[in-house]
């Protein structure tokens, strides 16, 4: 079983071929280190061909370059075809299950690897590391071909070649390999922002798949209730992974990675299980008709509020983001569901504008002046208490002013954030009041039906 991954190599072009030959561990530990911009390759480089992983240099091999020079031999090529900049080489690696191969194997499967992918048309350093106990393999590809001058192209199919090739090498040698591979990692902001109760996309499109099977009896019951709520879908039993598009947005969701409850197994065993005697009246209700506003006395206090500050926080009401409050994402008009990943931002806008009372763009533009007068205030202010530092008074008076410039660029951050604030007012506020004149039109119209 062998594990694979691959990453480009921005910051220098020696990051990656020293990366497997680490200077330090080398025989000759100084070589191109005066070139600065070689740096990072030649870690790269020296980290993959560390005599102490590789066992005296005796798994590392190159492809189409020299050993001992390949670093200077991938620069030649960047050179001869004009290509020295943006991406400068990639990272590859693959690594064995602990006891699965003997170093020389792993390093045979390696090269073998690399020579079937880019071969014909790349310069490749391969060194195999023994120093853990899984054996591992790690690549260094040059971002230039050396036939060509043509650039590699790193992107979501190359990873699926190197493990498909990867795998396909393992099993020709007699090993085991990954039967399901687990997909890529969930978004870190996604990750959180779910977390923390906030809606994505993501978690609307699960909210309104679980009001659409628990209303339907068949597939095509199914699809009803999607298209009610807005959404495109493509559901055919041929297709591989059944889509669908939530509204307002253009890129499809594959609903598989909604989780294990939202699989095309899984949705269709949920529809079928469904007892047609308790599919009443009360379950439609429940997700239907439940279109007004039980909290009418915040609505009115909002109502009761002038200019911008109204228009924020009826904003921040409409989306479900008033404290103790969340709406119902699925019931949202299109307008506001593009903006529902920037509800923390639209609360804080909100916040600021009730804290400053300011009702009118005029009001925005006198608190922005009198925020810039008070940072250069306080910046100069830390500035003076900076000198008294440096001073040669007693400590307890050093102290003092170090205590107050750290009590100072805290006060400073706060100004420059309430400043940013204030600039996404002035950006945004004819965004927001044209979403909700849009949307007091929209919902007019349905009254007079």
């Amino acid at each position: 079983m062998a594990v694979t991954k691959i990453w480009p190599i921005k910051n220098s072009f020696a990051a990656p071929i020293i990366y497997v030959q680490n200077s330090e561990k080398t025989l000759n530990p100084n070589a191109g280190m005066s070139e600065e911009s070689f740096q990072a390759l030649e870690d790269v480089i020296e980290y993959a061909a560390n005599e102490d992983k590789t066992e005296m240099k005796y798994y590392v091999s190159t492809i189409n370059c020299n050993k001992r020079y390949a670093r200077d031999e991938f620069a030649m090529v960047k050179k001869r075809f004009g290509k020295e900049g943006g991406i400068v080489a990639f990272h590859a690696y693959q690594s064995f299950a602990p006891g699965e191969v003997n170093p020389s194997e792993a390093h045979s499967i390696g090269i073998e690897l690399a020579r079937r992918l880019w071969g014909d048309r790349f310069q490749i350093v391969v060194a195999t590391h023994v120093n853990t106990a899984a054996v591992h393999n790690h690549l260094v590809i040059n971002s230039v071909s050396f036939r060509d001058g043509k650039r590699f192209h790193g992107c979501r199919e190359t990873t699926g070649m190197l493990r498909e090739m990867s795998d396909r090498i393992c099993q020709e040698h007699g090993l085991s390999v990954i039967k399901n591979p687990k997909g890529q990692r969930v978004n870190t902001y996604l990750y959180k922002m779910e977390r923390a109760g906030m809606p994505t996309r993501y978690n609307v499109a699960r909210q309104s798949i679980d009001e659409a099977i628990a209303l339907s009896l068949t597939i095509e019951e199914f699809k009803a209730e999607l298209r009610s709520r807005g959404y495109n879908y493509r559901l055919d039993p041929q297709r591989k992974y059944w889509t669908i598009t939530p509204p307002g947005w253009k890129k499809p969701i594959r609903i598989h990675q909604l989780g294990e409850n939202y699989t095309r197994e899984s949705i269709e065993r949920r529809i079928y299980d469904n007892d047609p005697s308790v599919r009443t009246e009360r379950v439609r209700h429940q997700y239907h008709r439940s279109n007004h506003y039980n909290l009418r006395r915040r609505i009115d206090r909002i109502m009761g509020r002038n200019g911008l500050e109204k228009l924020y926080l009826r904003y921040c009401y409409e989306l479900g983001y008033l404290p103790k409050y969340q709406q119902n994402m699925t019931k949202l008009h299109i307008l506001l569901k593009e903006d529902l990943l920037k509800c923390d931002q639209y609360s804080e806008q909100a916040k600021l504008l009730s804290k400053y009372h300011v009702n009118t763009d005029e009001d925005l533009s006198l608190l922005m002046e009198k925020l810039e007068e008070k940072m250069q205030s306080v910046s100069e202010e830390r500035d003076e208490m900076r000198k008294v530092s440096r001073r040669n008074i007693p400590i307890a008076q050093i102290d003092a002013a170090r205590d107050k410039v750290t009590e100072l660029t805290a006060e400073l951050r706060e100004i420059r954030k309430e400043l940013k604030v204030c600039s996404q007012v002035q950006e945004r506020s004819d965004h927001v009041r044209e979403n909700l004149e849009i949307i007091d039109r929209d919902r007019q119209r349905e009254k007079a039906r």
